[in-house]
């Protein structure tokens, strides 16, 4: 076989070549906020734990009262009392809940994407061991005595400084 003495063919990549390639990563990293937002978009979509899987495991029967694309809120009542629950669509949004809700005190269960909250710890406590999540409470200062649960039933003002208002003219 006779052989030939040229030498192997050098893959050398041309200027326009690698100019394109850094234009793209360059353009890609550009967008890449836009690109992941419906990455993004679908997690949240994912369904976690529903207002009637929680509902189940308490023993009771949900009554949605609030239907959005960032939360479900609803409620049910057993022999040891009503539950209130909430499903999130994303964690910052039960962040968001919880830092507004622990004003008013109040014991909550918290998972992934969802809260329950209720009167009795020992409720909460035996719940947790069914459902997990963890028990955590809110600091009740000047806390209504309304009875209700958590933010959305507020009608007032969203800041809460914790100190009684002063009375006009004094």
């Amino acid at each position: 076989m006779p052989t030939t003495d040229r030498p192997a063919p050098r893959i050398r990549p041309s200027l326009a070549a690698v100019a394109a390639v850094c234009v793209t990563v360059l353009l890609s990293g550009g967008c890449a906020g836009h690109a992941a937002t419906p990455v993004a978009a679908e997690a949240a979509a994912t369904p976690g734990t529903s207002i009637e899987q929680i509902a189940t495991t308490i023993g009771c029967t949900p009554e949605v009262s609030v239907e959005a694309d960032e939360l479900r809120q609803g409620g049910c009542e057993t022999g040891q009392g009503a539950y209130r629950m909430a499903t999130f669509a994303a964690q910052k949004g039960l962040r968001a809940w919880l830092d507004e809700a622990r004003a008013y005190g109040g014991i909550y269960l918290v998972g992934d994407r969802w809260v329950v909250t209720t009167q009795s710890a020992d409720a909460l406590n035996a719940l947790r061991e069914r459902l997990g999540g963890s028990v955590e409470t809110g600091t009740s200062h000047n806390a209504p005595s309304s009875g209700h649960t958590g933010p959305s039933e507020h009608t007032g003002s969203s800041e809460h400084s914790g100190h009684p208002t002063p009375a006009a003219g004094g």
